[in-house]
């Protein structure tokens, strides 16, 4: 790499971050909003050096709030009855499908380790 190069990626770093900050500052206002977004920032360091995937987490933020409100929904037309989470040969199956779906990275383990000492 050559000076140029490197100091035109740190000219763009550091350029967008202050975008990035005056951004956040000018919706309310409060430092508070910076430092969250630094809080956040780090944290999505440590999920990315963790290998976390990254289309999952969207997902469970973009569908959070949609689920969060179609389960008070069903509450509140249950009257409360949690058994409604569970009580129709649907949700049944899905909730067995989800199981399913937990498990199914162990049993894969389990599967090609097995797989593999007959193979030897």
């Amino acid at each position: 790499m050559n000076a140029y190069k490197i100091l035109s990626e740190y000219t763009l770093w550091s350029t967008y971050l202050d975008m990035v900050e005056v951004g956040v500052y000018s919706i309310n206002s409060t430092t508070f909003d910076m430092v969250f977004m630094v809080g956040l920032g780090i944290f999505g360091y440590f999920l990315r050096k963790l290998h976390f995937p990254l289309s999952a987490l969207i997902l469970g933020y973009v569908l959070g709030e949609l689920m969060e409100s179609n389960l008070r929904r069903a509450l509140s037309i249950s009257q409360g009855e949690m058994s409604i989470l569970w009580s129709s040969p649907i949700t049944v199956s899905l909730w067995g499908l989800v199981v399913v779906m937990i498990f199914m990275p162990i049993i894969r383990k389990m599967y090609r380790k097995r797989f593999k000492k007959t193979a030897a």
